[in-house]
């Protein structure tokens, strides 16, 4: 092995370490038998995952968080993907500053957002709500979904397509059975992103959210304002896990290369 080749491979190694350093010990700490977060753990035990799986301070902000992540991601969807197929599909008069429109919530603070998110919600009229809460998160999550997507869309060739008209498809037949088989790689990777991001995000739903709605990351941020207790690590680590079990399910279902960015 070359001497370059040796120094990429330790910096890759050092570099996971020290990222994933943080989690482990997060994770250590969630199994702890002290009444307070300690690291190393002093002793085993289960009775703090048993205590937030008990407690409807954590469920409940559990619950909230999957189906915002969730309803969030359907609406980006819908939202971004036909966008991404007509700015490449079609010439469309000022398609870059509608684009750059689109993903204008990549280049701002999420607090800023959140605060005219805020304004806007009480402006229309529904308030801090679920609806509410979709909706902030579905600014934020578009632009994810709709990147992934135009990356591929812009790849594939329009010839498939046109093929499957002359064959004898309706425009939305070769929609379903075409199009949309081609880009599913950039939806997968943009909902990806787009739940992880909601399921995650803190701001926004700080602002937006109700004693109905709140949401795992503001639960725990409230339970640490009086409390320190390794109750926030063990639902820490039961929400990492729900994270990798869906990076999991996907990767069983349709493998990492299709997840990949191409078009082949």
């Amino acid at each position: 092995m070359s001497r370059l080749g040796l120094g990429l491979s330790l910096y890759v190694g050092v570099l996971t370490i020290f990222l994933l350093a943080p989690v482990a010990v997060v994770i250590a700490s969630a199994f702890t038998g002290a009444e307070f977060v300690t690291f190393p753990p002093h002793g085993v035990s289960l009775k703090w995952f048993a205590k937030v799986l008990g407690d409807p301070q954590f469920v409940v902000p559990l619950w909230n968080s999957l189906r915002l992540g969730v309803l969030a991601t359907l609406l980006s969807a819908v939202l971004a993907i036909p966008a991404a197929i007509a700015m490449v599909r079609y010439r469309l008069p000022g398609a870059d500053l509608i684009q750059a429109f689109l993903l204008s919530p990549l280049s701002l603070p999420t607090i800023i957002l959140a605060v005219g998110l805020l304004f806007f919600v009480a402006r229309i009229g529904i308030g801090s709500s679920l609806l509410a809460l979709v909706v902030g998160h579905a600014v934020i999550t578009v632009p994810y979904v709709l990147r992934t997507v135009l990356g591929v869309y812009a790849g594939i060739n329009r010839e498939i397509e046109e093929a499957a008209m002359v064959l004898g498809a309706n425009p939305l037949r070769a929609f379903w059975l075409v199009t949309l088989p081609l880009i599913r790689p950039g939806i997968l990777a943009g909902a990806i992103f787009s739940f992880l991001l909601s399921f995650d995000e803190v701001p926004v739903a700080l602002l937006l959210s109700n004693t109905d709605t709140t949401t795992l990351p503001v639960s725990i941020l409230s339970y640490l304002v009086y409390n320190y207790d390794p109750a926030v690590a063990a639902i820490s680590t039961i929400q990492i896990a729900i994270v990798i079990a869906v990076l999991l399910v996907l990767e069983r279902v349709f493998g990492v290369k299709h997840l990949l960015f191409t078009s082949r």
